[in-house]
């Protein structure tokens, strides 16, 4: 008959360990690891784990991001602002020219007098954060490989929506420190004035 021992990994200490190889020495040792998306608050690890629960089998872009909710849901208020702030970090990195210019259609290009729609760009920035963290990571090394047709404005609701399912409430209004909208990045625009001074200015 097979013995099952069940207890949590901290209660193993090195004199229990000894006892059971003891009293059990040809037994094979099984660590069963919950998920660890909900062991902690929020962190670059939780942020791209939530991330990557985006189901892209699903038609509607809703749909797409409901499993994220869920999972973001289950934290608590202040891990969804964390959440949300880590999210404009991304974002705000990806604010630059040397993106800007990589796009299709909506490719930055001022000296050919093209039209550029800085929430297109805003969208191809969320499509890249979406892809998850390797994509986001070579698009930060490599621009040439930004989404050159692709958008995906609703990861910018994803905090609201899961603030929405946690509290039942409406009435999100988290403001992060860190701005994503296009050309609030200094350091991506040269010589242009980040936008949030140029509102302060009026």
């Amino acid at each position: 008959m097979t013995t099952l021992l069940e207890m949590p990994l901290h209660d193993v200490v090195p004199s229990l360990l000894k006892d059971l190889k003891a009293k059990y020495p040809k037994a094979m040792l099984r660590i069963e690891a919950e998920n660890g998306l909900h062991a902690g608050g929020m962190d670059e690890a939780q942020f791209w784990a939530i991330i990557a629960l985006l189901d892209w089998e699903q038609p509607n872009r809703e749909d797409v991001l409901a499993p994220a909710v869920l999972a973001l849901s289950e934290f608590d208020k202040a891990d969804i602002f964390r959440f949300h702030d880590l999210l404009n970090e991304k974002l705000y990195a990806l604010d630059g020219k040397r993106f800007a210019v990589q796009l299709g259609s909506n490719r930055y290009a001022p000296q050919a007098g093209k039209y550029f729609s800085v929430d297109d760009f805003l969208y191809s920035r969320c499509a890249v954060v979406a892809n998850g963290r390797a994509f986001y990571e070579s698009v930060l090394q490599n621009p040439k490989r930004m989404p050159k047709e692709f958008t995906f404005e609703s990861l910018l609701y994803l905090p609201e929506r899961a603030w929405e399912r946690t509290t039942g409430r409406d009435d999100y209004d988290y403001f992060p420190e860190t701005w994503y909208e296009t050309f609030s990045n200094p350091e991506g625009w040269d010589g242009i004035v980040p936008l949030k001074e140029r509102l302060r200015n009026g």
